[in-house]
């Protein structure tokens, strides 16, 4: 990451420098209206902003408290741990934990080098990118729930340090907001989406979670995860057994929660993980369409062009390039 923007996000805060100086206590009043400690995003997100982050509170204990919107914590180094309820949570570097509006949780003192980034998304932005992760059964169902009144508490902790698309992603975001420009909140609406996207493709990464998934959010997440196992040979017939469910009325599931058909889904997948294979291997054009499921070549080949706006050779022969 850029030396300055390090160097700013490591600074002592006038916050810190008080409880240095002898403050034994946060100063509520500069986070909450609320004699319940709620975490007020106006108090946080001036000036018409929609997404904003705060480097964590470093030299004291921060007591247990809720907010008013979505939070979600990156360390940028060192480690922070939380309590929520009694669950014990340590980010080390690279880690990321999510928190819905509805969640209660305290921190652990952290030192000089514990450098915890809290990144502030307001209801509305998040409502704005809802649409571009509603495929994504574990980020679109946090978001619903998060929106909902009478939700529960719920988290998602990711353990990311050794994904490097992710922790380049992270520098990007925080990179973008804070160098402010024009683009700010276009910038930082894809920045944002494409991480709910990458925290969904890198599965592995989801260390832990609480909340119950829904009937509804537990079928989708049957179905996306048999699609990424089984895109090769995969048959509504062979899903429809494994869900319990008959194929006609598995099908208006499908379409109902992803807008797409079945098929529409599984060509999706097989076109990802075709462009994967061209950028990361030396398969042939040919090893590759039969390895993601085509016989037809030519159908390949349209879809793929249709997709990329450009051959599968031409698009791998760029990519070596690189």
């Amino acid at each position: 990451m850029n030396k300055e923007i390090v160097e700013k996000l490591s600074a002592l805060s006038p916050e810190e420098a008080e409880i240095l100086d002898g403050q034994k206590n946060i100063r509520k009043d500069a986070y909450t209206f609320s004699d319940k400690f709620i975490v007020n995003s106006k108090k946080l997100l001036g000036g018409g902003k929609q997404i904003d982050l705060r480097p964590h509170t470093r030299f004291i204990d921060f007591p247990e408290h809720g907010h008013d919107y979505m939070e979600f914590m990156y360390v940028y180094s060192g480690s922070i741990t939380h309590f929520i309820g009694t669950e014990k949570i340590v980010l080390e570097r690279g880690d990321i934990l999510f928190l819905n509006k509805h969640a209660r949780h305290s921190i652990r003192r952290a030192e000089k080098t514990d450098i915890g980034i809290n990144f502030i998304l307001s209801n509305s932005f998040l409502q704005y990118i809802f649409h571009n992760v509603e495929n994504n059964p574990v980020m679109s169902g946090f978001l619903t729930r998060n929106f909902d009144p009478d939700g529960e508490a719920e988290y998602l902790f990711f353990k990311t340090a050794d994904c490097f698309p992710i922790l380049n992603l992270m520098d990007n975001l925080i990179y973008a907001i804070v160098n402010h420009t024009p683009d700010d909140y276009t910038i930082s609406t894809q920045l944002v989406s494409l991480l709910f996207s990458y925290l969904s493709y890198y599965k592995e990464t989801l260390a832990n979670r609480s909340g119950a998934l829904s009937d509804t959010a537990l079928l989708t997440q049957q179905i996306s995860t048999y699609i990424r196992e089984h895109y090769p040979q995969a048959s509504l017939k062979e899903l429809s057994e494994q869900v319990g469910y008959n194929s006609v009325y598995l099908s208006r599931k499908i379409h109902a929660a992803f807008g797409k058909t079945f098929q529409e889904l599984v060509q999706e997948e097989r076109l990802l993980v075709a462009e994967k294979l061209l950028r990361t291997t030396q398969l042939t054009v040919d090893e590759i369409i039969r390895t993601v499921g085509y016989e037809n070549q030519t159908h390949f080949h349209t879809l793929f062009k249709k997709k990329y706006g450009t051959t599968p050779y031409r698009y791998k022969l760029s990519a070596q390039q690189r």
